[in-house]
């Protein structure tokens, strides 16, 4: 336990009106990311619906992350269910990254 304590980053974040005090293990900068990335949601769906109460947007965005969340889940299962397309990407990133590609099409 004392480990995960030393590993530990705090910081305050005032997300949509509210202060709060997120605690984590990833670094200071990416926490404050995900809470700015949060904020920049929440504050989207505010304009687009201003007479919404702070909860239903809350949960509102809560569905969209979740939505989106799922999504690229989705993607990534498709692509390590198909090793071949993934073989065939890194083949044609290769070549594009050799400049050959462009000679052949």
């Amino acid at each position: 336990m004392a480990d995960s304590a030393q590993n530990s980053h705090k910081i305050t974040k005032q997300i949509f009106g509210e202060t709060y005090t997120i605690v984590g293990e990833a670094s200071s900068g990416y926490i404050s990311e995900v809470a700015n990335y949060v904020e920049t949601r929440l504050l989207e769906l505010g304009k687009v619906l201003p007479n919404a109460s702070k909860t239903k947007i809350a949960v509102l965005c809560a569905l969209n992350l979740a939505d989106e969340l799922f999504q690229m889940r989705d993607v990534t299962a498709k692509v390590n269910e198909n090793p071949e397309l993934e073989e065939r990407t890194k083949k044609i990133i290769s070549l594009l990254e050799e400049g050959i590609i462009g000679d052949h099409f």
